[in-house]
């Protein structure tokens, strides 16, 4: 219970940092639609994020494992911050390797107005860049609260930093693209500051970083490679898409990131949330025990899907009137809901199968193995561009719109066949089939409970969608405390 009561504060801290995000996306819509800017501003975004954690997936498959283990020595800190320096350093060559590649690129070619959004997508790449930069240094502050399980307080500052941003952007009416890249970039760095500053003189503290020939910290490193080439492989499946659905036209990208925007909320509230607080017990369980760290795996991944299935089942009956009352204002018409809610239906269907991959992921490495997630990485990638390739000729930006499906099922199917001849049998019972159907069944009725409700109850859009929403809640929370409570509570 006492889990419960420490996720339940950390989801409603969560839940007003997505609304400051979204209201912050929805005045940003406002202003520039799916135009050319947008879409600028937004492929610029994805490129910062995916270098940022080509090396940066490290904090969390690598660091805070090694955080349960350490000890409060010099040593111990030495090699920390040995290998905090690397990851940062590494993040940098590659930062300007791309700015300096780009640079050299662009300045062969002709004047052409695709040549002009690159210049503007590269302009926006280096205010953003920054920004995401100072924010894996946050991520490395965090990992120490989160070992720590001082949840709330990352929680807290998050919360802060993006009502500064909001509060910047909406006291800018007419701002421009370049003005919210920096409003963005200056948030990050008041979240790393607030995070240094709480960690300030616990046994974190910084020492020089001078233990590169420690052998501790090469086989920090030796479990770090590895894992970096999964990062490079799922950082190119993120990008794939967006360069493929730029050839379609103008404001695609900007749609994707729009669905992309409503999706995260869900990933972030559930899934990130749960994870990061599930992995260490994850980690320090396969330390100790496989039979009782498989029996946990199984456990966490059922209770986390228990909630994400159903919310992907609600954002297909709701997902439409969401995307309206959320954007549809100013330059953003009704056009571009319908095209933001089929990529929003196509994205979310794959969240139940990204819950199975990560909680997969996690027992690799908890092991110690970080080589599997590699192979299954390399496999995935390329039948989800085999697929890409293909579909796109017939289906067109559909193609797009179904590649993160076929990504995570392919990725959940091979993982857990690897996973299963790693350690032996993870579900005797089969309990993750059993509790899966049930929670599809209990959905459904939800879905059943709301379509009445839409064709009975039509008052305006806002009002509809929260008598939608509340129904939708109690009717399904209704059927899990009455099939699966003893299961859920009993653990």
């Amino acid at each position: 219970m006492k889990f419960y009561k420490a996720f339940s504060w950390v989801l409603l801290l969560t839940m007003f940092v997505q609304i400051i995000s979204v209201l912050r996306t929805a005045l940003l819509a406002k202003n520039f639609g799916i135009s050319n800017a947008m879409d600028a501003f937004n492929l610029a975004n994805t490129i910062t994020v995916c270098i940022v954690n080509v090396v940066g997936v490290a904090v969390t498959t690598v660091l805070i494992p090694y955080l349960t283990k350490m000890k409060d020595t010099d040593e111990d800190r030495r090699i920390l911050h040995t290998f905090n320096t690397a990851i940062l350093g590494s993040t940098f060559v590659l930062m300007s390797v791309y700015f300096i590649g780009v640079g050299i690129y662009m300045n062969f070619q002709q004047t052409t107005s695709e040549l002009s959004f690159q210049k503007l997508t590269l302009y926006l790449t280096f205010l953003l860049g920054i920004g995401q930069y100072v924010r894996l240094i946050s991520n490395i502050q965090t990992a120490y609260l989160q070992v720590e399980n001082k949840f709330i307080k990352v929680k807290i500052i998050g919360f802060l930093t993006s009502v500064f941003s909001f509060i910047y952007i909406l006291a800018t009416p007419n701002i421009s693209i370049e003005a919210a890249a920096i409003c963005f970039s200056l948030a990050y760095i008041l979240e790393s500051l607030y995070l240094v500053f709480a960690n300030w003189g616990n046994k974190y503290r910084f020492a020089f970083p001078s233990e590169w020939r420690n052998i501790r910290f090469k086989e920090l490193m030796k479990l770090t490679l590895p894992i970096i080439s999964t990062s490079v492989l799922y950082q190119v499946t993120i990008l794939l898409p967006l360069v493929l659905v730029r050839f379609f036209g103008e404001g695609y990208i900007s749609s994707m990131a729009y669905a992309n925007q409503i999706v995260a909320i869900m990933q972030t509230l559930i899934l990130l949330n749960l994870v990061t607080m599930l992995y260490p017990t994850l980690s320090r369980a396969f330390q100790k025990n496989k039979e009782t760290a498989k029996k946990r795996l199984v456990f966490f991944i059922n209770g986390c899907n228990t909630i994400m299935i159903p919310l992907v089942f609600g954002t297909v009956m709701l997902g439409q009137l969401l995307v309206k009352i959320l954007f549809e204002r100013g330059n953003f018409t009704a056009e571009t809901t319908q095209t933001v809610y089929l990529f929003l239906v196509f994205i979310s269907a794959s969240l139940p199968f990204v819950v199975i991959r990560e909680f997969i992921f996690r027992a690799f490495y908890s092991l110690g193995d970080t080589k599997t997630p590699v192979k299954n990485s390399f496999i995935v990638i390329f039948i989800q561009i085999g697929f890409l390739i293909i579909a796109s000729l017939f289906m067109g930006i559909y193609a797009v719109m179904l590649s993160p499906l076929v990504a995570a099922v392919s990725s959940v199917i091979l993982g857990f066949n690897k996973l299963n001849k790693k350690i032996g049998r993870i579900d005797f019972n089969y309990q993750l089939l059993k509790r899966h159907l049930i929670t599809i069944f209990n959905s459904l009725i939800m879905c059943v409970a709301i379509y009445i409700a839409k064709n009975n109850i039509k008052i305006n859009p806002l009002l509809d969608f929260i008598i939608y929403l509340v129904l939708g809640i109690v009717v399904y929370a209704s059927l899990t405390y009455l099939f699966q409570r003893k299961y859920l509570l009993t653990k």
